[in-house]
């Protein structure tokens, strides 16, 4: 097809090309430029043989079948125009995928198009510089052209009158038809194009029986290419239909749709079509069955003939009707007189609203948050007619293609700064009385925004995943909050509700102390955009220092003691939510101890200064040791089984014979113990290692042995 259209193309502008040559002006595309080519697909179109003067203009026509069409250009230079200085101005009409490159005598790039149907005015705008000149603009103008064709296939032959018969419009090319959504009047048979989606559809009704012919004119966004030339018409659409007619009459009314009044009393005025059976001040049944006994829908009232042969009407309304379900029929008493059909549907009112959010279902409600993008759902009667609108939101998109006479879908996005507590629901300017209420937000942060202070080191909460093993002194345990965390420009959470429970105990894991904070509410800081909608009246001004609440003082707890912070959300505030919860537990870390022993040795043998034999062995002796324990790495108030320290020692001091006084001494000792791994025995049996000063005979020794220590 692109191959015969541009053949007829050539044809027709190779005597207008001849004639109309390009003049010498040093600004014109030929004063900088031999020639450029233009390659789309297989066909090559030249502004020096194919270029012509289309709306007053000289311009480069060129065939497409692609909307985003990719081309590439060859630009041949003049004598004048040969230079490197060559630069192409960037347009929302195309993107350029290869660069414009300059070669010896040419400059080459390649281009795809954006969407050249609904492209104006298209063009290429070159920056153009010589040696001897400042750069200057040039023009390429470009026609785009493509071939559309438009065809109709009904279903059937046979319409009937008044009755409306609606089918697809067959095209290449459904954006570049021009069409109008209005009906037509004072026809055959009327008609009009709608789009529905991507899709073009005909509505026809019939107004004179017989065979009936309708054209419908046809005109193009971009023009097609024929043996006269270029032309934005495209051939009628035409076909040839039977117009029947049933056993009653059809009367037209002038209206597609009628709603009726709040008080159903009221009349309504209509114009129907006129019919000499049609009696003037007459009140007829308006019925949807041909039958009788059928509900009466309206009361119809001939009030007056007019020159329009049309009929004046007062209608009284008393129940609903679509065309859908079938024709309404006019009756003299229960008899059927004519026929005629017309939509009646109530007033548009809202019933329910729904809410959805981003991976979520439907719920019901009309609770929005701040910052939010989400989609509402409108239930009723009548929302077809509506025109919504949301006060003080974005609207951003309606779902067409869902809407209907009961429900209207609706995507919005409600402004995180919005000051109002509710959204108002218009339609038409007038407010409908039904609004989305506007509620902050009450999320479960995770605990990034709390730190743990001891004083001279920091903790992020978040950041905790195993117990604290703290070295030092905890003179102030606080627990900070980092408010400007909470809620942030995107991401907002809203005031923090929080439980907090404190626990300590002693190094043998008796309980010392609880302490429970059953809500603390953190509110966002001031860098929050809803900072100034926040109640501050239940907000925790400061931070936590747990020793102001706490009658054991962390300063004062012993060694080895544990500290436990179980910190969570309050379930209540966050329901259906996964709240965040924390453990924290601290020792008091220590890696050794002080204290004073006593222990009986027992069989030491000691060995005195100068003396090359151990001595009293056997005897049970007395020791009172100022010594450290050693607590074992990774274990929590474990001792290492050995123990270093100083102190006084009673040898023999429970022999009390005689024979033994000349042994008895007192002495000044440093001495290690080895103690036995088994911790949990009350009494236990060390091995005793050291020296010392015999303060009896004045002389130094050294000693080792078994002994007996009792543990309480």
């Amino acid at each position: 097809m692109r191959i015969a259209t541009t053949v007829v193309f050539f044809l027709f502008v190779s005597i207008s090309s001849a004639l109309a040559q390009s003049q010498s002006d040093p600004r014109s595309l030929s004063y900088y430029f031999s020639d450029v080519e233009m390659h789309v697909d297989t066909m090559v179109y030249s502004w020096k043989k194919n270029s012509q003067i289309i709306q007053n203009r000289r311009q480069l026509p060129f065939a497409y079948d692609e909307e985003n069409e990719v081309a590439e250009f060859y630009l041949r230079f003049s004598q004048v125009g040969d230079s490197n200085n060559l630069r192409l101005a960037p347009s929302k009409d195309y993107e350029l995928i290869d660069s414009l490159l300059v070669y010896p005598g040419y400059a080459r790039f390649k281009v795809r198009f954006r969407g050249l149907t609904e492209s104006n005015f298209l063009k290429f705008t070159f920056e153009v510089s010589t040696d001897t000149s400042a750069y200057q603009l040039t023009e390429l103008p470009l026609f785009p052209y493509t071939q559309t064709y438009v065809e109709i296939y009904p279903s059937a032959d046979e319409v009937f009158i008044g009755e409306e018969v609606s089918f697809d419009i067959t095209t290449n090319n459904a954006s570049n038809i021009v069409y109008d959504n209005r009906w037509t009047s004072g026809l055959p048979i009327n008609y009009r194009m709608d789009k529905q989606g991507s899709q073009l559809v005909m509505s026809i009704v019939p107004r004179n029986l017989g065979y009936q012919r309708v054209s419908i004119p046809l005109l193009v966004r971009k023009p097609i290419l024929t043996p006269e030339g270029f032309s934005y018409h495209l051939q009628p659409l035409e076909y040839t239909f039977q117009v029947k007619s049933g056993r009653l009459v059809f009367l037209q009314i002038d209206r597609q749709e009628i709603t009726p009044p709040d008080d159903n009393t009221v009349p309504i005025e209509i114009l129907i079509d006129n019919n000499r059976n049609l009696e003037l001040g007459k009140t007829y049944r308006v019925e949807n069955q041909e039958a009788q006994g059928g509900p009466l829908i309206a009361e119809l009232y001939t009030k007056s003939r007019l020159t329009t042969n049309k009929i004046l009407c007062l209608m009284r309304l008393y129940g609903n009707h679509r065309k859908s379900e079938g024709y309404l029929y006019i009756k003299d008493g229960d008899e059927a007189k004519f026929v005629t059909n017309v939509d009646i549907t109530p007033k548009t009112d809202i019933k329910t609203i729904y809410v959805q959010r981003e991976g979520k279902d439907w719920q019901a409600g009309n609770a929005v948050y701040p910052g939010e993008t989400v989609s509402i759902k409108l239930e009723g009667q009548g929302l077809h007619k509506g025109n919504f609108f949301f006060q003080g939101a974005d609207n951003l998109l309606l779902d067409s293609l869902i809407r209907n006479e009961n429900m209207a879908v609706f995507r919005i996005k409600v402004p995180e700064t919005t000051s109002s507590t509710k959204i108002e629901i218009f339609n038409h300017r007038e407010n409908t009385g039904k609004y989305l209420t506007v509620t902050e937000y009450q999320k479960a942060r995770k605990f990034d925004f709390m730190k743990l202070d001891f004083g001279n080191e920091q903790m992020q909460l978040d950041e905790i995943n195993k117990p604290i093993y703290y070295e030092g002194t905890i003179t102030d345990l606080v627990l900070a909050f980092d408010r400007s965390k909470i809620d942030r420009p995107g991401d907002l959470n809203g005031k923090q509700y929080l439980k907090i429970d404190v626990k300590v105990s002693n190094k043998q894991g008796n309980l010392l102390e609880i302490y429970k904070f059953d809500q603390v509410g953190i509110c966002p800081a001031e860098n929050s955009p809803r900072f100034g909608h926040y109640s501050q009246t239940d907000c925790q001004a400061e931070n936590i220092n747990f020793n102001n609440y706490l009658s054991r003082k962390t300063y004062d707890l012993d060694e080895w003691s544990k500290i436990e912070i179980d910190i969570s959300h309050v379930n209540e505030k966050y329901p259906g939510q996964q709240v965040s919860k924390k453990r924290i537990i601290i020792y008091l870390k220590r890696n050794h101890t002080f204290d004073v022993d006593v222990s009986f040795p027992g069989g030491l043998l000691i060995l005195k200064a100068g003396s090359e034999d151990f001595a009293n062995f056997g005897g049970i002796s007395f020791a009172m040791i100022a010594q450290f324990s050693f607590y074992q790495e990774g274990r929590i108030a474990k001792v290492k089984p050995y123990k270093l320290g100083a102190g006084f020692i009673a040898i023999n001091a429970f022999n009390f014979s005689e024979a033994a006084q000349a042994n008895r001494d007192v002495g000044l000792v440093v001495m290690g113990s080895l103690y036995p791994i088994s911790s949990t025995n009350k009494l236990t049996f060390p091995l005793y290692v050291g020296f010392g000063y015999l303060m009896k005979e004045g002389t130094l020794f050294s000693l080792v042995g078994p002994g007996i220590r009792v543990q309480f």
